[in-house]
């Protein structure tokens, strides 16, 4: 009876926000959506298809109601909601095994930094086609020599002033999702500064474009990583998002929206879930129990910290950059010591592809195992957020 108490506290303990009556008939509403029959039946063959999942054709019926960018307004194919819509878009994605890594991409970063920093023009041009599916892009920042420190990028955009132009030639490196995705958001240099900060420009780059080369990397995780090589490919000065020369100011909101902690928070959600269904579907010994409510009010601290940073950014359009940092890193080494924990109860099991270490609906606790590591490096290392947060948040 004691170990039947604790489930049930394990049960009800995930904090339940104060979401206003729409979000959550929204929610309800996602929810009845993402588990009809034909968004199921796609979630199986997409999942047999290929360990890097393609998950277009979902999110192309989600566009048709209007639920894939639901933040964005009306105008340009949204909902004229919030980002707090948006996030509970992506959790409810996440558990319904819906892979939400293409749209975090699409629709939360980079859609938000085009609604954000670009013109009228640009905003009419993007912003319906990622809205609806039809279109989606990804982030082409890291280069061979330059991850986390954003300042020191070496690719080049050559202003053809004369034909309204320019011709960007560099090499980008460990991007995702890119063999899927029609546009890239490229960091390129414009020009030499005093500041390496200064000089920098953001452009949305068609990835069919005459000079951009993909290739794949081999990776860790089950998800593929991409080198992108551009060789003199000419894009319109109408690509550029925001001025020339303000990159940086853009980056920063981008990294922003990315450091929400949302992206990492849904993944270790969904790994705990994994490990919770088959620890209490093997009767748990009550030091079981224990480790997972732990963990399940971690998870609680984690999806608090969360929705504190997309609440600010939601009212504010930008976001202290020390307590995004905090959820970001707490939610990215969180994930991983779900993970560790996972392998610790079911020892050399959590280590098999089937059976005892799958789940239809959750996926696998062997490739988490593989993909945790690399979040603690995406969107700055966790060392980057520590001194951000030393930097900021410490007074001595």
């Amino acid at each position: 009876m004691k170990s039947l108490n604790k489930i049930i506290l394990i049960r009800g303990i995930f904090m339940d926000f104060l979401f206003t009556k729409e979000q959550e008939e929204f929610r309800e509403k996602v929810i009845a959506l993402l588990n009809t029959a034909e968004i199921q039946e796609k979630r199986k063959m997409i999942k047999k298809a290929n360990l890097d999942s393609d998950p277009r054709e979902i999110y192309r019926i989600l566009g048709e109601q209007g639920l894939l960018a639901p933040n964005f307004p009306s105008e340009f194919g949204g909902l004229n909601k919030t980002l707090i819509e948006a996030a509970i878009l992506v959790e409810e994605m996440s558990n319904s095994g819906i892979p939400e890594a293409l749209h975090v991409l699409t629709s939360l970063i980079i859609g938000n930094v085009i609604l954000l920093s670009a013109t009228k023009s640009q905003k009419e041009k993007y912003l319906p086609q990622l809205a609806d599916g039809s279109k989606n892009a990804c982030i082409l920042y890291s280069e061979p020599k330059h991850g986390s420190d954003l300042s020191s990028l070496e690719s080049r955009a050559y202003n053809n002033e004369d034909l309204g132009t320019y011709s960007i030639f560099g090499r980008k490196v460990y991007s995702m999702k890119t063999h899927i995705s029609d546009y890239g958001l490229i960091a390129v240099r414009t020009s030499e500064k005093q500041s390496k900060y200064d000089g920098l420009s953001l452009f949305m780059v068609p990835l069919n474009s005459e000079g951009v080369t993909i290739s794949e990397i081999p990776s860790l995780s089950d998800e593929s990583l991409y080198e992108v090589i551009l060789d003199g490919v000419v894009v319109d000065n109408t690509c550029m998002i925001g001025k020339e020369n303000d990159g940086w100011s853009v980056i920063n909101k981008a990294l922003s929206v990315e450091r929400t902690g949302l992206d990492y928070f849904v993944r270790a959600k969904r790994w705990f879930d994994l490990i919770y269904t088959r620890e209490i579907n093997n009767i748990p010994t009550e030091s079981t129990l224990i480790e997972l409510s732990r963990l399940r009010c971690k998870l609680d601290a984690s999806r608090y910290l969360t929705y504190k940073v997309i609440n600010e950014f939601n009212r504010l359009g930008a976001v202290d950059e020390s307590l995004s940092a905090i959820s970001k890193l707490y939610a990215s080494e969180l994930a991983c010591e779900v993970v560790w924990k996972g392998h610790e109860l079911r020892g050399v099991e959590a280590c098999l592809k089937d059976n005892h270490g799958y789940s239809e609906l959750y996926g696998s606790l062997e490739s988490a195992y593989r993909e945790a590591p690399g979040l603690t490096l995406s969107a700055g290392t966790s060392e980057m957020m520590l001194e951000t947060i030393s930097k900021l948040r410490l007074t001595i």
